[in-house]
C-alpha cells in the first residue's frame, strides 16, 4: 500500500511531555483510587455493622401486628426535651433521676402484669435514639416486647 500523505501522523497529546518513567504510574493513578475508595467503603461498612444497639425481631405475621396490653406509655418531644408520660406520670428521658425513676416504674409495673408488652405511643418527631433508649429501658426493666402503635384515621397528612 502506497501512503498518499493525506493522513496527518499520529500525535502523542498528551504523552509527549513529562518523563517517560512516570507515565506508567500517570496511567495507575485511575485504578489506585479506585482501589483505595473500595477500601474505604470495606471498612466503612464493617464499622456500621458491628455497632451497638437494639435489635428488633419483627414477626413473620402481617405489617399489622397487634397485641391486648396494660403497659401504656406515650412520648411526645417538646423543645429540645423527649418526654415520656407512664402511669400517669411525666418523665424526663434527658434527666437521669427521671429516668431512674421510669425504669423502676416500668419494672414495678412489668413485675405486676402477666402480659409483659409495653405499647409505645410515640409522636413522629421522637428521634430514633430516644425510642432506642426507650427499647433499651423496657428490655432491662423486664418487658418483653415493645409494640409501637400506628395512627388509625384521624387527620391524614
Amino acid at each position: 500500500m502506497i501512503a498518499w500523505g493525506w493522513k496527518p501522523e499520529r500525535s502523542e497529546g498528551i504523552w509527549r511531555y513529562g518523563l517517560p518513567a512516570i507515565k506508567p504510574f500517570a496511567v495507575a493513578a485511575p485504578w489506585l483510587s479506585l482501589i483505595i475508595l473500595i477500601l474505604m467503603f470495606h471498612i466503612i461498612s464493617g464499622t456500621l455493622t458491628t455497632a451497638k444497639g437494639v435489635l428488633f425481631d419483627l414477626p413473620d405475621a402481617g405489617i399489622s401486628d397487634g397485641e391486648t396490653t396494660e403497659l401504656v406509655a406515650l412520648v411526645m418531644p417538646v423543645r429540645d426535651e423527649t418526654f415520656v408520660f407512664f402511669d400517669d406520670s411525666r418523665y424526663v428521658l434527658s434527666e437521669p433521676a427521671s429516668y431512674a425513676t421510669l425504669a423502676n416504674r416500668l419494672s414495678e409495673r412489668v413485675s405486676r402484669t402477666d402480659r409483659k408488652t409495653l405499647l409505645v405511643l410515640c409522636d413522629r418527631r421522637v428521634d430514633g435514639g430516644e425510642l432506642m433508649k426507650i427499647t433499651a429501658l423496657a428490655k432491662t426493666s423486664g418487658a418483653e416486647r415493645v409494640l409501637f402503635a400506628e395512627k388509625n384515621g384521624g387527620i391524614e397528612k
